[in-house]
């Protein structure tokens, strides 16, 4: 079980930091998957660990009030989804606020003297659990009303989250075929809600068992259980995010105002509602070719977030195009652009006199190597051999 929340942790981490595909909703899945873990393995530490060095240890930490975060960032989570729209705005803060609360009643203890937590630790080792309700361990809650909040919370986002997704579920629409993409990232959120669901009530009653419980003892045996079922439930989880990487790319379902430019002139579209079907699909092009026509792709360092900012399509959408719809990755695509730009150039013999390190830096690489590579890539030879037998 400590081999599985450590790896819940890294997994989280690794999320966070190596983050593709709809990045600030993922950030809220990687915080909510830290959270969980933490929580749950703070728990189990509290129930089958004998050593108060290790328990004082974790008591140090600042974050024993993430259980109060679990809810809305798997909350923040699905709404940015179905919405395909993650931003947080000032009002969102307002979910986190029992968190700052209880985290301000704990860090008295979280930053006291190693003698209290450690004392502290010693109490939850070896004496009746009822008798850790005095107020030391947070300045605003009892143990007892704290643990019956985070169950209390937790239950309200879960009612939260369903009513989000039943109400998606039964939206009328005016697509009739969802896309591949749509029905996977569908699918997912469900099995998300369901295994949140199953994590939420488990976790929520290890909480109140472990009020009632007179001692560890007492408890290690159905806990044990509860445990059990937790880290196979967040199992299943990580094993959905890892068989099917495209639930990182959301559901891009709304976008109002799309712009596409034709002649030079933006014109404004009605869209309400599009996936990435067809239509959707041809829009991206139009906007693409325009881009072409205004040679973004020289710039040295044009990428996937520069394109869509100059397209004014969300990020998601653009990484999830050449990802899964382009039959070329962004990378190769635009260095066949910059090496097509290249041959123009050769072909108008007016790349003729410079030399092949200024040519390819006015194609917009960085570096030598790479304007060689892949100019020998798209036309199988050199630039000198293709200049010579142009010349010839």
């Amino acid at each position: 079980m400590l081999v599985l929340s450590g790896l819940g942790i890294f997994f989280s981490a690794l999320l966070l930091i190596y983050n593709k595909g709809y990045k600030s909703a993922n950030i809220y899945l990687g915080l909510f998957l830290f959270a969980f873990n933490f929580v749950t393995l703070s728990h189990y530490l509290y129930l089958f660990n004998n050593s108060p060095v290790v328990i004082a240890f974790v008591l140090s930490i600042p974050l024993n009030a993430s259980a109060y975060t679990i809810g809305p960032l798997a909350f923040l989570y699905v709404r940015s989804i179905l919405r395909d729209n993650a931003k947080f705005t000032k009002y969102d803060g307002l979910h986190f606020l029992i968190f700052f609360i209880i985290l301000a009643g704990r860090l008295h203890l979280n930053f006291g003297s190693w003698e209290e937590k450690y004392r502290v630790a010693n109490d939850i080792i070896n004496n009746s659990w009822k008798s850790l309700s005095y107020a030391k361990l947070n300045l605003f809650f009892t143990l007892r009303i704290n643990y019956a909040l985070k169950g209390v919370h937790l239950f309200i986002y879960l009612i939260a989250i369903w009513g989000l997704i039943l109400t998606y579920k039964y939206k009328k629409s005016s697509i009739e075929a969802w896309s591949n993409q749509q029905k996977i990232v569908k699918n997912w959120l469900l099995f998300f809600a369901i295994i949140v669901t199953f994590l939420g009530v488990f976790l929520s009653t290890i909480g109140f068992m472990f009020l009632n419980a007179k001692d560890k003892l007492s408890f290690q045996y159905e806990g044990n259980i509860l445990f059990s079922l937790i880290f196979i439930g967040f199992l299943l989880l990580l094993l959905g995010l890892v068989l099917f990487p495209q639930i990182l790319y959301g559901i891009p379902m709304e976008k109002p105002g799309l712009k596409v430019k034709e002649d030079k002139a933006f014109v404004e579209s009605d869209m309400e509602n599009f996936s990435l079907k067809d239509d959707y699909i041809d829009k991206i092009r139009i906007l693409l070719e325009d881009w072409k026509k205004d040679n973004k792709f020289l710039e040295a360092d044009s990428n996937t977030f520069s394109l869509a900012k100059d397209i004014d399509l969300p990020l998601h959408h653009i990484t999830y195009f050449f990802n899964h719809i382009n039959n070329e990755k962004y990378i190769d695509w635009r260095n066949r652009l910059r090496i097509e730009y290249a041959i123009g150039l050769i072909n108008n013999q007016k790349g003729y006199n410079k030399t092949i390190e200024v040519l390819g830096k006015e194609c917009g690489f960085k570096s030598y190597s790479a304007f060689i590579q892949s100019f020998k890539l798209v036309t199988g030879k050199l630039p000198k051999e293709f200049i010579k037998d142009i010349k010839n």
